[in-house]
């Protein structure tokens, strides 16, 4: 998914699991009515639309009961078949069914913990599809069976569908269940669904709610319903060979989806505020002390909502070539001032990323903020026009800025996968990774070069010397970046080589190339593919037609292979040249013997420095070399696939006195600091070298704590 959540979870730990203080954990008090809200007074695009295909159109009726914290609701799918050859069976995600029991894919893979929460044992989550109707061609088809698709190796028997009396389509009298997991349901078709034709999918279904954990669900009186709906899957492959794409719900991946409008009215009490996708464009009291808020977004591929008594606003504006963004922060009384943070990233993340690759073509965005003790599961992740933020804590005071820098993160997901709707789930280094490279660039821009992450205290970093000082031995990751989300062994997998080395490969990539170039390189990638689905390969040939060079000697071995960079000083070597080369020269009697008489010492020193790469990555580097007299040399060393060492050989009037590899720290695909500065004074050099880097790990965990 997209989020900071993942990318620094160290950081998480300590701001996401500490209480703002006993306001943010007390009661707030017995719910009032709200004011009717009054409808957004403008569109859901601020730019001419249509933006993308428009394949997956949903309308929905939504009735919210939030003590028993349940959905009863309808929909109505209206999609059009983008292959070119015609389909016969509709897949969908039932993503709320992984919180149903311990036997589900997602709970089996994450063992009832997700970032730093656990599952409830009380509070699960489902979803049942309670009805289902098919009209295509001017006829209406009730499917025999619905098949909910099994996750790997899961036997099972079918069991019966609990009908709800009183649904306007015809229901379906049983449900097929392959296996125990039940997060993908497929709908058979009597009559195929034919290249560019239309079919309308009729659903009535509940949820339950789980005990908020992984990015949804409710705790006290606050609810994040994210992944709520039954929702198809989507078409992907080449002409002629396409395939559905709808995996069952694992515990790294995240969501894939087509483009679409969305018009979802829900039903709630007149005591709670709501936020959610999209533009408010129709709001009525029920006269039952519930109303109905209607909600209306256009070239978006999902749509999700947050209800809750206690939240309050305050918004505010970000400009872009298109016009005007409103920014809205909900939060709990006890937040204020960490809304107000929040909202001034939100606003300068709207502003930035969208002058750096496509305006923000949307009229709003809501940033909710969770409160932090209570419901901090439903904290940083991402949806079209709808965030969820997170760091609020004492350890993130003014200047410690986690909260932003969650903002900023998903803020961008609105670029990377919300316009680059990319394939989370077998790519997710394509959203999330490549997400974590921009974001630097957002913080540093907003709030200072090298001082973008923290500047507090007297201590000073970015965002980009943060993550690498988190990044630990990437060569000791066991799967290439280009690795699918769930093949991942491990979470620690996962995000070291998605979120962190990626972002750090695509940093060394641009200072190979050049910033600037690379810049617009990237830029031309997100024109050239906004409202699209993106893959790697995609990505790659953009940048690659854009730069005007072939990218395969970086790309392969740092993104399709395990291992990085590592750059090491071998060996340091100097001794005074003679004036005449000194030992036996010639044969017989010709034999001449130079001694030290005849070959002096002269005043000029010859040094040899031994460069070796024994990382996988190759990567051209600068070698500055210092002498004693404070003359330097600078050496280039290009790329070489196959060879891993260089000897640099130079001449001096004194000799060598210190070596450093990379003095502009453009190689960050590179976590190992030690043996890149290098002292030849065998006194004073280790000791040096030690507290370098004692000083260098204290002062980065004095700045990851705040202390």
């Amino acid at each position: 998914m997209g989020s900071m959540r993942r990318v620094l979870d160290c950081f998480l730990v300590f701001a996401a699991g500490t209480a703002l203080g006993a306001a943010c954990s007390s009661s707030p008090g017995t719910p009032a009515v709200k004011p009717l809200p009054e409808p957004d007074p403008y569109p859901a695009l601020i730019t001419r639309g249509p933006l993308s295909p428009r394949i997956a159109n949903y309308d929905i009726r939504v009735r919210f009961d939030p003590v028993a914290h349940r959905i009863v609701a309808e929909q109505t799918l209206r999609w059009t078949n983008p292959a070119t050859r015609p389909v016969s069976k509709l897949p969908f995600h039932l993503y709320m069914n992984a919180f149903k029991n311990e036997e589900s894919v997602f709970m089996r893979e994450s063992r009832g913990r997700h970032r730093d929460a656990r599952a409830s044992e009380t509070g699960w989550g489902w979803i049942d599809v309670t009805a289902v109707q098919v009209h295509h061609n001017d006829v209406t088809i009730s499917p025999d069976d619905v098949t909910i698709s099994p996750g790997p190796n899961d036997p099972g028997e079918p069991g019966p569908m609990r009908a709800v009396p009183g649904s306007k389509a015809e229901l379906l009298d049983r449900v097929v269940f392959p296996g125990p997991d039940e997060t993908v349901l497929e709908v058979p078709l009597d009559q195929p669904v034919q290249p560019g034709q239309t079919i309308e999918v009729f659903m009535a279904f509940e949820v339950q709610l789980p005990e908020v954990f992984a990015r949804t669900g409710y705790k006290n009186a606050f609810h994040m319903v994210g992944q709520w709906f039954p929702k198809i899957g989507v078409v992907v492959g080449e002409p002629g060979s396409e395939r559905w794409h709808c995996e069952p719900f694992h515990l790294h991946s995240e969501f894939f989806a087509d483009f679409g409008v969305y018009d979802v009215a829900i039903q709630v009490p007149n005591t709670h505020t709501v936020a959610a996708t999209g533009v408010l464009t129709g709001a009525v009291d029920n006269g039952d002390g519930t109303r109905t808020l209607t909600y209306h977004a256009e070239d978006v591929h999902d749509f999700a909502w947050m209800a809750d008594p206690h939240i309050d606003v305050i918004e505010g504006e970000a400009k872009n070539q298109y016009g005007t963004v409103r920014v809205r922060v909900y939060h709990r009384p006890a937040q204020r001032h960490f809304a107000e943070r929040h909202l001034h990233a939100g606003i300068g993340a709207i502003e930035q990323f969208s002058a750096l690759y496509v305006p923000y073509p949307w009229s709003l965005i809501s940033i909710i903020d969770p409160p932090p003790r209570a419901a901090r599961g439903a904290g940083g992740m991402e949806y079209p026009t709808f965030v969820t933020t997170a760091g609020d804590s004492f350890f993130t005071p003014p200047g410690v800025r986690l909260p932003e820098y969650i903002t900023v993160h998903e803020v961008g997901h609105n670029w990377f996968q919300g316009m680059l709707a990319s394939n989370e789930v077998d790519e997710a280094w394509l959203d999330e990774g490549v997400n974590e490279y921009a974001d630097s660039i957002v913080m540093d821009a907003l709030y200072g070069d090298g001082s973008g992450m923290v500047d507090w205290a007297g201590f000073r970093a970015s965002s980009h010397l943060m993550r690498r000082a988190a990044s630990g031995f990437l060569e000791l990751i066991p799967a290439p970046i280009e690795t699918i989300s769930y093949e991942f062994p491990d979470y620690s997998s996962y995000a070291m080589a998605t979120y962190l080395k990626t972002g750090l490969a695509l940093r060394t990539l641009e200072n190979i190339v050049g910033v600037e170039d690379f810049r617009r390189a990237m830029a031309f990638y997100a024109q050239r593919f906004a409202f699209r689905h993106p893959t790697g390969r995609d990505f790659f040939s953009s940048l690659e037609q854009a730069l005007g060079r072939q990218l395969d000697w970086f790309v392969e071995p740092a993104f399709r292979q395990i291992g990085a960079v590592h750059y090491e000083v071998r060996d340091i070597n100097c001794r005074r040249k003679h004036k005449k080369p000194r030992g036996v020269f010639g044969r017989g009697d010709d034999k001449v013997i130079v001694t030290p008489e005849d070959g002096p010492e002269t005043d000029t020193w010859t040094c040899q420095v031994l460069i070796v790469n024994v990382g996988r990555v190759p990567a051209p580097v600068d070698v500055r070399i210092e002498f004693d007299d404070g003359t330097i040399h600078r050496e280039h060393l290009s790329v070489s696939f196959d060879k891993t060492w260089h000897r640099i050989s130079v001449e001096r009037k004194s000799p060598v006195a210190r070596v450093v590899i990379d003095p502009d720290q453009a190689i960050v695909l590179d976590s190992h600091l030690h043996r890149r500065d290098v002292r030849t004074d065998p006194a004073l050099g280790p000791a040096r070298r030690a507290a370098a880097r004692a000083q260098f790990w204290t002062q980065t965990l004095l700045q990851v704590v705040g202390l």
